[in-house]
């Protein structure tokens, strides 16, 4: 009986075994030897991995949601002229259910699950029958291992405690759903919930081949370089600062100069599309975008509010002129410099704009400042460091850069007992961004520069887990009921889905089977 490919909703066909090569054809499900047949379909499975890794159901809800669960990125309440529909206002909440309760938001899990899974599903097609697949398409074997990779790492951050966890981490804490096997192979997809020490183990195996087989030098696609920035983030989740610092350095080539990353003009151009400091960029053009769906949509209102009010002058930061909130979204509207909005409804908190330099005249001096407005006291500032290629949503997203590698390398440096060298790495990116230098290495200093540079990229959550943080929200803008959580808390991270436990043999018998599956702040 023919095995069928599952799952493959939206996939690209390959005109060659080229990741550059990447075109869209749609497809129906295909048998497993047609699906492995031709080093075309070998790219449509590939590709349909990467298509839904950047579903707006997965990488838009979850990049948005690791950011605005933490102290900083923040969703507008919908009172102040901009309406969010509910979307993500329900993660800033920190009102998730295992089940849809109120509305499909109130219950992310399924959707990222489900794709997330799906995702994975297809590189286990690939990468089980690595043996029989067409000559020349070794590098695609080496991506599907890397994004199988990326996508478990990315769970974890979403689903997972911390590997660090005082409390709930460590070998024995509750990891992944490990499933290695295709829906069209002879083994079930029905596995149990593995511990915090295979999953990760995992993690870095598929980084690792990733790592040593990728032949692409394509910074759109998995690659040698960004595999190994990945296994440095990896490895810093787990504490292991000698092999993060190993492929940190190999992900930054080995330079610490601030020569390889982006000037002060690019990093104000908007994010939008992938250059030489970017090691993975997720492109999102005309025909793939998700419009309304995308990161921009909710990122982006305008550059400036006006042209006399861009970044460097004293306008730049200010309120938005108008005596009421329609007055000053109309003025907007007709004055402010690329305005495109879609929702337009990520804001930045007030005290997070507090932490970025400012020159003698009260004016950000840090080019990564880009807080250009605000509409109302109480409902945070815009910002502009996510735009689009004149065309909502069409915008490249940074999956992974060189500065990522920069902090990664001054903390392990620094948990290494190499404080000098940690200190070099961390001033300068510093000094690369016009920044305040820091005079002495310290975890805070690195987490307050990694909120600098990385905020809007998915990064906020796993910080605080990983550092053993508490939450804590400040200032009138944040109007979530959650402002405070202890370090450690079993809220910082989604539920399993009930739509797995309900179904997985292996956890739908009982409540107690069904406790063991599920995190633990929504056990029964």
């Amino acid at each position: 009986m023919k095995k069928l490919l599952y799952s493959l909703l939206v996939v690209t066909a390959l005109v060659s075994c080229s990741s550059d090569d990447l075109k869209l054809s749609p497809t129906n499900g295909l048998s497993t030897s047609t699906a492995i047949q031709t080093k075309s379909n070998v790219g449509m499975i590939l590709t349909g991995a990467y298509d839904q890794t950047g579903h707006y159901y997965y990488l838009t809800i979850g990049q948005i949601a690791l950011d605005d669960m933490g102290d900083d990125v923040m969703l507008s309440n919908g009172a102040f002229g901009y309406s969010p529909y509910k979307w993500n206002q329900y993660t800033y909440d920190y009102t998730q259910y295992a089940r849809i309760n109120d509305g499909w938001w109130s219950s992310y899990c399924s959707y990222l699950w489900r794709k997330a899974y799906t995702a994975i599903n297809q590189c286990n097609l690939i990468i089980e029958n690595a043996d029989n697949l067409p000559e020349g398409c070794e590098d695609y074997l080496a991506q599907a291992h890397g994004l199988r990779g990326w996508n478990f790492l990315n769970l974890y951050h979403l689903f997972c405690p911390a590997y660090l966890n005082k409390t709930l981490g460590g070998d024995n804490g509750k990891g992944l759903f490990l499933r290695l096997s295709s829906a069209s192979s002879d083994k079930s997809t029905d596995v149990p919930r593995s511990d915090l020490k295979a999953s990760m183990q995992q993690i870095i195996d598929d980084l690792t081949y990733a790592y040593e087989h990728c032949s692409s030098t394509s910074n759109y696609y998995i690659n040698k370089k960004n595999a190994a920035l990945f296994l440095a983030r990896t490895y810093l989740e787990m504490g292991n600062y000698q092999k993060a610092s190993e492929f940190a350095e190999i992900a930054a080539s080995n330079t610490f100069d601030g020569s390889n990353l982006m000037s002060q003009e690019e990093y104000q151009t908007g994010f939008m599309t992938a250059n030489s400091e970017w090691l993975w960029g997720f492109k999102f053009d005309s025909e793939s975008t998700n419009i309304y769906a995308s990161i921009p949509s909710f990122y982006h209102a305008a550059t400036a509010m006006d042209a006399n009010s861009t970044f460097g002058t004293a306008n730049y930061g200010k309120q938005v002129p108008g005596d009421k909130v329609d007055d000053r979204v109309k003025y907007l509207a007709k004055n402010a410099i690329d305005y495109l909005v879609g929702y337009g409804t990520i804001r930045i908190a007030k005290s997070f704009t507090d932490i970025f330099k400012k020159d003698e005249n009260g004016v950000w001096a840090d080019c990564r400042a880009l807080f250009p407005f605000y509409v109302d006291s109480k409902d945070g500032y815009f910002t502009a460091k996510f735009n689009n290629r004149g065309t909502l949503g069409v915008a490249d997203f940074p999956m992974g850069r060189i500065s990522e590698a920069y902090l990664i390398e001054a903390e392990a440096k620094m948990k290494l007992n190499d404080a000098a060298t940690g200190l070099r790495v961390l001033n300068a990116l510093q000094t690369k961004r016009g920044g305040t230098v820091s005079t002495e290495i310290t975890i805070d200093e690195i987490w307050k520069e990694r909120r600098r540079e990385l905020y809007g990229e998915g990064f906020a959550l796993t910080d605080l887990k990983r550092l053993n943080l508490p939450l804590h929200r400040e200032g009138e803008d944040q109007w979530s009921s959650t402002k405070d959580l202890p370090a450690d808390s079993p809220r910082m991270m989604f539920p399993i889905p009930d739509d797995e436990l309900d179904y997985n043999p292996y956890y739908k018998n009982s409540t107690a089977d069904y406790n063991k599956g599920q995190n633990d702040y929504w056990a029964r």
